[in-house]
């Protein structure tokens, strides 16, 4: 309750802050008149009770127009985006979605799964399962970027957050690799960073949740990169990573590249109900976790890595 109070004080703080802004330099934004200030107000006002309910914890919104958007359909058509499936996945059972790899953006794993336009192939091969994904806390301080995440179907990526939509018949798409696994992005090898990755796997387990392994070849390819394999750079991406938490790729592209991806969809692994996992159980799951990862790439990777001669899935 204390973390909740906190939350919504410096999101009503963040608001009335706007609205005074508005105020005080309402001459320099060439306001026509005072009712139309007040109506701002009043807007920004109503806007306040949104910001502040906290929904973002509780499962996310049910209407997710954002995934309808033409700007989802354009995208699969950019990547040339192929969603594969290897196995049938129930939709009385809620998974945990492992994607891979973080690249510099997961931009075509999250189009693959959240696509829900006329042309969407995830929904026609697996119907009846609906999930959430998870995005950081600090990215629903940011009004306006938060209700397109909303709408989107992005919830707060606390655990608590995400045991919700588990315990309410929903799924999770998440990236296990995270920043950390960006600062390994290399167009010529796939590497993803896994070892240390025991949190998903716990939640797993807490849960009953099935996890399912998801790669998308060629996700890579999306970005041209500055300074690969350069010491310097790499320890001072290392420090940045560690200190904000976010990855700072050196990019020369700002939008990603028109490549082929090729999304393919694991086996779901089964876990025990456990609330209380020990760290053997823990470590046990996400070694079948990586196993199968690495299964999934090599029966796929000759068919879809371009080019095909890319050396095996390195795990750290």
């Amino acid at each position: 309750k204390q973390q909740h109070k906190f939350y919504i004080c410096f999101k009503l703080t963040v608001v009335f802050y706007l609205k005074w802004f508005v105020y005080f330099n309402k001459m320099s934004c060439q306001f026509k008149s005072m009712a139309f200030f007040f109506l701002l107000v009043f807007f920004l006002q109503l806007y306040m009770f949104t910001y502040a309910d906290l929904i973002e914890q509780r499962g996310g919104r049910s209407q997710l127009f954002a995934r309808t958007w033409a700007f989802f359909a354009w995208m699969r058509e950019r990547f040339h985006l192929k969603v594969v499936k290897t196995a049938e996945l129930d939709p009385q059972y809620s998974y945990i979605f492992g994607l891979h790899p973080h690249s510099v953006l997961p931009f075509a794993s999250m189009i693959a799964l959240g696509d829900e336009t006329e042309k969407s192939q995830f929904k026609k091969l697996f119907p009846g399962i609906n999930f959430r994904t998870l995005a950081a806390t600090f990215a629903f301080y940011i009004p306006g970027y938060r209700d397109v995440l909303l709408w989107g179907g992005v919830v707060d990526a606390a655990r608590y957050s995400a045991k919700y939509v588990l315990k309410h018949n929903l799924s999770l798409a998440l990236v296990p690799g995270g920043a950390t696994e960006a600062l390994y992005c290399k167009p010529d090898k796939d590497i993803v960073y896994l070892k240390k990755r025991y949190g998903f796997v716990k939640l797993a387990l807490e849960t009953g949740c099935r996890l399912v392994p998801v790669f998308s070849f060629n996700e890579n390819n999306t970005y041209d990169l500055l300074g690969l394999d350069n010491p310097l750079l790499d320890a001072f991406k290392t420090k940045f990573q560690r200190i904000f938490g976010i990855s700072l790729p050196l990019i020369k592209n700002i939008f990603p590249k028109s490549v082929h991806v090729t999304t393919v969809i694991g086996k779901p692994i089964e876990v025990p109900h456990v609330e209380n996992p020990s760290k053997e159980e823990i470590q046990k799951y996400l070694t079948i976790y990586i196993d199968s990862l690495t299964e999934l790439y090599n029966e796929n990777r000759e068919k879809f890595n371009i080019p095909k001669d890319k050396p095996p899935l390195e795990v750290i």
